[in-house]
């Protein structure tokens, strides 16, 4: 049996993707390596204003309140996890699971399953995460190897973001990242690799690029927030474009990791 820290206590529960305790309406999820969360804040004011949107108080652990985060924790005898933050009316739930090991490089591949539109700008990180679900299933239904993600374009077939990351290309050196008007979530990774790039930033709402001189893949849960992509590949698996090196997204991610670092927040 699994358990959950919910309102102040050790419960049943269960924190698989896509599962949800009954009112919650907003989530966040966090790598907790070595009894350390990095950029646990960054995290706690996406959750807190999808909360305060809806007139929703705010319980201990959104607030950062880091007693009840020791509390919880220790609660939940957590190890090296997944842990996953999920908030609502009346819901506070800290739930964890498995960190299983990170793929170096990724590929993408374009999926079918369409970003929809979100409930509002910027967009929250909402349970019951159907839209990223059925992107998620559908990825899986291809068949494809670990270390592939699933990239959801918009209704006009522009780039949105992957099932469960966000993406970033490096372009005539400028890094692009998806509009907000394609869906996107603001993705707390790509939040801070765009403060900590050094490059001019452009906002695009465009196909996958053809002509990249990088393309990351950005998630709070993978060691330093992100890894190279080497392949791009639309719905059919096709390549679209490919990595002559991944010199240049390393480059970046290198950066990406001492900035995350300087927000760790130690447990110990």
């Amino acid at each position: 049996m699994s358990y959950v820290w919910r309102n102040g206590a050790r419960v049943p529960g269960d924190t698989l993707p896509g599962v949800f305790p009954a009112g919650a309406q907003f989530f966040e999820t966090f790598a907790y390596r070595q009894k350390t969360i990095e950029c646990l804040e960054d995290h706690l004011v996406r959750l807190t204003l999808g909360m305060k949107h809806q007139s929703l108080p705010l319980g201990p652990l959104v607030s950062g309140d880091r007693r009840a985060w020791r509390a919880a924790l220790e609660g939940l005898e957590a190890a090296d996890s997944i842990l996953r933050l999920s908030t609502g009316s009346g819901i506070e739930e800290l739930g964890s699971r498995s960190l299983m090991p990170s793929p170096p490089t990724f590929v993408l591949r374009n999926l079918r399953t369409v970003r929809d539109a979100p409930e509002w700008l910027p967009r929250p990180k909402s349970a019951p995460w159907a839209n990223s679900l059925a992107a998620t299933i559908e990825l899986r239904s291809l068949g494809v190897a670990a270390g592939t993600e699933g990239v959801q374009l918009d209704a006009q077939g522009n780039v949105s973001e992957g099932t469960r990351s966000s993406l970033a290309w490096v372009i005539n050196g400028e890094l692009c990242v998806p509009a907000e008007s394609t869906g996107r979530l603001p993705g707390t990774a790509l939040s801070q690799l765009i403060a900590c790039c050094g490059l001019p930033v452009k906002s695009v709402a465009v196909p996958a690029p053809r002509q990249a001189e990088a393309v990351l893949l950005l998630r709070s849960t993978l060691p330093g927030g992100g890894v190279p992509v080497t392949e791009w590949q639309d719905v059919d698996g096709q390549a679209i474009w490919q990595a002559a090196t991944i010199a240049p997204a390393s480059n970046l991610l290198e950066r990406l990791a001492a900035y995350r670092t300087q927000f760790a927040v130690s447990f110990a």
